[in-house]
This record gives structure tokens, sequence and C-alpha cells, in this order.
């Protein structure tokens, strides 16, 4: 069974104390984020707990935009707000500060990001070891690609083949088991480098906690 549904009016999304799911539906510019930005406005001009207010964006200028937007209106208001956490945040790093409190609460070293830079850096260094290694490397890149992998472009290929990949709930085994089953040596290939990828990051973390000046935080 269905949940009833309601149309509402900007109005009505502002107004406090609007409880449940609202699934706002419309393309690009057509106010999405704005509507969402004068709901927040709107809930904290009314007195509700900032803490009870949360806007996830895609992107760090949406995120900043809309930040100064709702401190700009919530000022504007007059109204004496206190504010501990930030109210919008990108997705990403809510998921980061996510993983930092669980790390925290069980006793564990924070996790760290890693610039792009040195990401590119770890995969094109692992790269360059298969392709001195030959056919004695684990990867065993098809041959056709071997001349490839000295390439800036390949490593930026196959960083965002990982990431593609992770986002989609695919792990380095579950991309060799498709590629076996599309006969795609060059995917199996992948899968077993992104295995050697998450092992050499396991390993660098587990020196970053006994020696912190082995890692630069992003």
């Amino acid at each position: 069974m269905s949940a009833p549904q309601t149309e509402l009016t900007l109005e009505a999304l502002t107004r406090p104390g609007l409880r449940g799911t609202i699934r706002l539906l419309g393309g690009p510019g057509t106010g999405k984020t704005t509507a969402l930005v004068e709901a927040a406005a709107g809930h904290l001009a009314a007195g509700r707990d900032a803490e009870s207010v949360l806007l996830l964006t895609g992107s760090s200028r949406l995120s900043a935009q809309a930040r100064a937007t709702i401190t700009t209106k919530v000022l504007a208001a007059g109204e004496q707000t206190v504010i501990r956490e930030p109210l919008v945040r990108t997705v990403h790093s809510y998921a980061f500060a996510v993983l930092r409190l669980a790390a925290q609460r069980a006793g564990g070293a924070p996790p760290r990001l890693i610039t792009g830079a040195e990401q590119d850096g770890i995969i094109r260094e692992l790269l360059a070891g298969d392709l001195e290694d030959g056919d004695a490397s684990p990867v065993r890149w098809p041959e056709r690609l071997r001349p490839a992998l000295a390439t800036v472009g390949f490593a930026n290929e196959l960083r965002d083949l990982m990431a593609r990949c992770n986002e989609r709930g695919i792990d380095p085994v579950a991309l060799q088991r498709l590629g076996r089953r599309a006969q795609r040596p060059e995917w199996q290939a992948a899968g077993r480098f992104a295995q050697a990828y998450e092992q050499i990051m396991l390993l660098r973390a587990a020196v970053g906690m006994a020696a912190p000046q082995a890692t630069v935080p992003a």
C-alpha cells in the first residue's frame, strides 16, 4: 500500500512542524536547491534546533552557496541560532565524518583522505612495477595493453574505472568474475590490479597509524 501523496507549495515546505518524506521533482534550474535552502532557513528562523537541519549536496560549490544563503537568511531574520555542526555538507564530507566518528567510538585511528595526486602516484608506481615484471607480474596485463602502462592517460582511466566500480559496489573479485564471464582479460587484470592497490593502501594506513609522519593528511 503506497503512502498518501500531497502536493506542497514552497510556503508549505518552509512551514515549521512539517513531517514526513518530501520528494522534490524538477529538471536543472527549476529551483530544487532554492526550495531546500528556503525550507532550512525557514525552520531555523522559526526557532528549530539547528542540529535537526542537514542539507547534503553533490559538490563543494553547491555546498558553499547553500551555506552562505542559509547564513544570510538566518542573520537577516535576527535569530540568535547556535550552530555547532555544518548545516550544509557534501555527501563525501558527511560520509567521512560518519567514518571518523565510528573510528573514534571503536577506539581506532581516525581515517584520512589522500589527495588525487597521491593516488595517481601510487597507481603509476604499481603500473611501473607491472611493466618491469612483464610476464612475471601477478596482474598479468594483456600484451596489447602493456605499452600503455607507462602513460598518464592509462593511469587516469584505471583510477576512474576503480572509482566507478566502487560506486556500484563492484569489488576487485567481482570485477575479475565479470571479466571472465564477458571474456575480457583487461577487466580481469584491472580487478587483480585493484586487489593489489587495496592491499597497498591498507599497508600504508597501518604504517601511517604507527608513524604519522609517513603520510601527509589531505
